[in-house]
């Protein structure tokens, strides 16, 4: 038996006799929606999984799957094309410009490939990665404040030593160069709106 319902409208009553839960980001999955259920397995159709409360699930043998780097190659994609079109749009010659990648995981990783491709000087960020591997090609954020463009491939986190959440806030745009081309496919909370509103509205 299937019952398919608005994520808005998923509560701790309709999931009380459910097995599986599969949701989208909309709905926060956590102890006030579980704690009265039957569910023995998680779902969510999205990459970021920062709506479920991983801990609570792991403590009560809960399993959790995400579609982690399921529209890894669309996102890469779609930054080309934002790319390609912002070339066209102002006259600008990709071969030869540098991009500054934020996040080089399943979709950062593809977008570093692609440009690469068009021929573009690739910078990478991924402080995580940096750790675990120590290869020198992961540069500090601030080696990237001079590149022409820059996109954010992060998950969205709120704490911890990568914590993300207003990753680009006031001081990150004051320190980009003047008519740095700036992409964000990551989620919204890593981008703190009025600091970037005050950049674009001040010409940057």
């Amino acid at each position: 038996e299937v019952e398919v319902l608005p994520g808005r409208r998923i509560t701790a009553d309709s999931v009380r006799n459910a097995d599986i839960l599969l949701v989208r980001s909309i709905t926060a999955v956590n102890s006030e929606l579980l704690a009265a259920s039957k569910v023995r397995f998680v779902g969510t159709a999205t990459i970021g999984f920062e709506h479920v409360d991983t801990e609570y699930l792991q403590k009560n043998n809960i399993a959790f799957a995400s579609a982690s780097g399921s529209n890894a190659n669309s996102v890469a994609e779609y930054v080309v094309a934002a790319l390609l079109s912002v070339g066209k749009k102002h006259k600008i010659e990709l071969t030869g410009k540098s991009i500054g990648i934020i996040g080089v995981g399943n979709c950062g990783g593809r977008v570093a490939q692609k440009c690469a491709a068009l021929g573009m000087k690739v910078f990478l960020n991924d402080p995580p990665l940096q750790r675990q591997t120590n290869d020198p090609k992961y540069l500090p954020v601030e080696r990237l404040f001079e590149c022409d463009f820059i996109t954010l491939h992060t998950p969205l986190t709120f704490e911890g030593l990568d914590r993300s959440f207003h990753l680009a806030d006031a001081k990150f745009f004051e320190s980009l160069k003047a008519g740095c081309v700036f992409i964000n496919t990551s989620r919204g909370g890593v981008v703190e709106t009025p600091a970037l509103k005050k950049t674009i509205i001040s010409g940057k």
